[in-house]
């Protein structure tokens, strides 16, 4: 059968191939379909008027999509030409292909007049098998020059959503994939992705494919091992405290964690408060500001660690592919859902159960898109919202905190409520967080804060914490100020 491990034999030339090169054993059915199609079109079984020619593949996070242009690679003459949009990731295949002793060469920016004169020789001795590069290489008319004078027999753009979400703002160069295509001709070219829904998927026809349709292969996207979640805070500084505490009961969560922010500044500053309020060593944070060296060490360290944590930005997202990864937790929601798609996706590769976490402020309700104001809401199940806007349609739910009636209340919303409806007007924002965090200081001696009961309830959350769930709670008109005996004081709404 195919697709079940252990249900094919190496009789199967494409297997023996994957097994020789690559160490596997079995091929899913829908990777049988783009190798098939790659290979039909190409002309490896002869010529096929039947072949489909060119595709777009969605694959799942961790299917093995790489193994679809991998494969056929190495059975087919002529040059396999791959598009990747980071560094990271062109690294992390090209020593992944040299350990299995694929000829494969990297064409990107930086490369010495040296190394760009030795890889084009190597080219035209057709010595390698596949070459890695980026859109920006490919804009430069001297380098397509040369590739239009080789044999391309495959064009493979990966991560093929970066068109649609990069190549309109920042990347342009993506834009010139379609002028690319037409340049070099090749045999057949496939663009890949995890996620894409209908509007990306249109604009990479428009912009790769020059609004034709070529053949689509999807497999269900699914990954019924993540459990989708969201937790309202209060402080979001309180709540990663809270879930990544080694002492934590109820919202304990499993390592190793991937934490994504948005910018690199915060990963900087999450990743350095964690650890002083954790008390531990094995927390990282990664960004693309980091020196390759840098990037490196850190990518290795978190590949072979059982424990760690990794505060990034999206530079990691499609950089490193460790099976293991047990919790990915967004303190944003990202603007786009194939964009929290992929990057929840870099959790659970293994198959094993992993969370997907979602941390909502109310700040954060006024940026959130459509889309995930109602994904956050809760009213239906998380895991169908999410695909339904990729324009799909799920049978049920493999695990949400919807459906699995799971109920986190806010952490500390309701002390903090209960505290100003039994102190209504009587104490100003820096006098409360001063007597619930217990904390000795001038002004708890001075103002008698010390012995009031409520001194200290809060003591376990930090004054940088505390002012951020007041703020929250300001936002959310649960309190609001007042003046009263000539200074701003917190009285309750509700």
């Amino acid at each position: 059968m195919e697709g079940i491990p252990g249900k094919e034999t190496l009789s199967d030339p494409l297997l023996e191939v994957g097994n020789r090169f690559f160490g596997i054993r079995y091929l899913f059915p829908y990777q049988r379909l783009a190798i098939h199609n790659i290979l039909h079109s190409c002309g490896y079984f002869g010529v096929d008027e039947d072949a489909l020619g060119d595709q777009i593949v969605l694959l799942p996070t961790g299917a093995g999509k790489s193994l679809c242009f991998q494969l056929p690679a190495v059975l087919l003459s002529g040059l396999t030409l791959v598009v990747y949009p980071l560094l990271s990731l062109m690294s992390d295949q090209y020593r992944r292909l040299k350990e299995a002793k694929v000829s494969v060469g990297v064409l990107k920016g930086g490369q010495s007049e040296k190394e760009r004169e030795s890889l084009f020789q190597s080219l035209k001795e057709e010595k390698l098998k596949i070459l890695l590069t980026n859109p920006e290489a490919l804009s430069n008319d001297r380098t397509l020059d040369f590739l239009n004078q080789l044999k391309i027999t495959h064009l493979v753009v990966d991560e093929a959503h970066c068109i649609a979400q990069w190549g309109e703002t920042f990347r342009p160069s993506y834009l010139n994939l379609g002028r690319v295509r037409t340049t070099l001709k090749p045999n057949v070219t496939t663009a890949f992705t995890a996620t894409a829904s209908p509007l990306v998927l249109n604009k990479i026809r428009e912009h790769l494919f020059e609004s034709t349709y070529p053949h689509e292969i999807s497999a269900n996207p699914d990954r019924p091992n993540i459990q989708y979640s969201v937790l309202e805070t209060l402080s979001k500084q309180k709540t990663f405290r809270t879930l990544l505490a080694s002492s934590s009961i109820d919202f304990k969560v499993q390592r190793p964690v991937l934490i994504f922010c948005r910018s690199r500044k915060r990963t900087e500053q999450l990743a350095l408060s964690l650890r002083r309020s954790l008390g531990e060593r094995e927390i990282f944070f990664y960004h693309a500001g980091l020196t390759p060296e840098e990037k490196k060490r850190i990518e290795n360290w978190f590949f072979k660690s059982s424990t760690g944590i990794l505060v990034a930005t999206t530079a990691y997202g499609m950089g490193v592919d460790k099976p293991n990864i047990r919790t990915v937790i967004h303190e944003q929601a990202p603007e786009t859902i194939e964009a929290y798609l992929q990057e929840s996706g870099r959790g659970g590769r293994d198959a094993k159960p992993c969370q997907a976490i979602l941390l909502i402020s109310e700040e954060d309700r006024w940026k959130l898109t459509p889309f995930f104001r109602g994904y956050v809401a809760g009213k239906e199940c998380r895991r169908i919202h999410l695909y339904r806007g990729l324009g799909m349609e799920l049978d049920g739910c493999s695990g949400c905190d919807t459906c699995n009636n799971e109920v986190h209340g806010i952490e500390g919303y309701d002390t903090l409520l209960d505290f100003f409806r039994r102190n209504p007007r009587k104490y100003t924002e820096e006098e409360v967080i001063h007597l619930l965090s217990g904390r000795p200081s001038l002004l708890s001696v001075s103002n008698a804060l010390h012995r009031n009961r409520w001194y200290g309830v809060l003591w376990e959350w930090e004054i940088e914490e505390l002012e951020e769930g007041l703020d929250n709670l300001l936002r959310f008109g649960c309190i609001r100020k007042g003046r009263f005996l000539w200074k701003n004081r917190l009285f309750p709404c509700i």
